[in-house]
C-alpha cells in the first residue's frame, strides 16, 4: 500500500497553522520525525515530509536545526513557522520551474555544432596525450594526425562530423583509403568506443585491414585507449 504523498503532509501542516494561529500563537514549530510519526508511522516517507516543510516555508519563519548529511531531507529537520500574514508572505523556497525554455531552430542548430567541435577536439586532444606517453611525435594536418617514431610512421584519421552526424566506421575508412600513399606507413582511425564502432570493425575481413596496414583506436569514456 501506498504511504502518504506530500499533499497529505501539506493539508496536515496547513491545519496545524491555522489552529495554532486562531489559538492566538504567534509562532509555531514542527519537527519532521514527530509530524513524519503523525502522518506517516507505517511508511518511510521522510524526504515527502520534508519537502512539504520547505514547501510552506514564508518569508521570516525559521529553520531552528537542519537535517544531518547533505540532502536536506532527516528526521531532524525543526522549523519554527511565523502565523502573521500568511497570504501575503511570499514562500522562502519557490518552486522552481520545470523543463527549460524551448530553444528556437538557430540555438538547437548552434548547441549540436559546439557539442560536434568539442567531442572531436577532446577525442583528438587525448589521442595526442596517448602518442606522447609511448614516444610518438606528431603533426595534426586537416584532421589527420601524422605521428613519427624513429623511421616509424603513424597516420590517424579521428572521428569526424558530417550533417550533424557521427560518420560510420566504413565511411571514415573509405576516407582514409583515398589518403594512403605510404606503404611504409601504419593507418588507424580513432572513435570514442562504442558497441557499433567495434561491430563495425569486426565485419571487416581481417586480411583486408592486415593487407592495409590499419587499426581502429576506440577511447573509452575514462580516457582509456585501446588499439584493435
Amino acid at each position: 500500500m501506498k504511504g502518504p504523498g506530500i499533499k497529505d503532509y501539506l493539508k496536515i501542516i496547513q491545519e496545524k497553522k491555522e489552529k495554532a494561529r486562531i489559538s492566538g500563537l504567534s509562532s509555531i514549530e514542527m519537527n519532521s520525525k514527530e509530524l513524519h510519526g503523525e502522518v506517516s508511522p507505517n511508511h518511510a516517507t521522510m524526504p515527502t515530509c520534508c519537502q512539504a516543510i520547505y514547501k510552506l516555508m514564508l518569508e521570516g519563519d525559521e529553520i531552528l536545526q537542519r537535517p544531518k548529511g547533505s540532502t536536506g531531507f532527516g528526521s531532524h529537520l525543526t522549523v519554527r513557522f511565523q502565523l502573521h500574514d500568511l497570504e501575503t508572505r511570499p514562500q522562502m523556497f519557490p518552486s522552481k520551474k520545470r523543463g527549460r525554455p524551448a530553444k528556437s531552430d538557430e540555438e538547437k542548430l548552434a548547441a549540436r555544432k559546439a557539442k560536434m567541435k568539442r567531442n572531436t577536439e577532446d577525442l583528438t586532444n587525448l589521442i595526442k596525450s596517448w602518442l606522447d606517453e609511448h614516444g610518438w611525435t606528431y603533426e595534426e594536418n586537416k584532421g589527420f594526425l601524422e605521428a613519427s617514431n624513429g623511421e616509424k610512421k603513424w597516420i590517424i584519421n579521428v572521428q569526424g562530423i558530417r550533417r550533424g552526424r557521427k560518420q560510420t566506421l566504413p565511411v571514415k575508412m573509405s576516407e582514409v583509403l583515398k589518403h594512403i600513399n605510404d606503404v611504409n606507413a601504419r593507418y588507424s582511425m580513432a572513435f570514442n568506443d562504442s558497441i557499433t564502432y567495434r561491430r563495425q570493425w569486426n565485419e571487416i575481413p581481417g586480411n583486408v585491414k592486415e593487407r592495409l596496414n590499419m587499426s581502429v583506436i576506440l577511447a573509452d569514456k575514462k580516457g582509456n585507449i585501446t588499439e584493435i
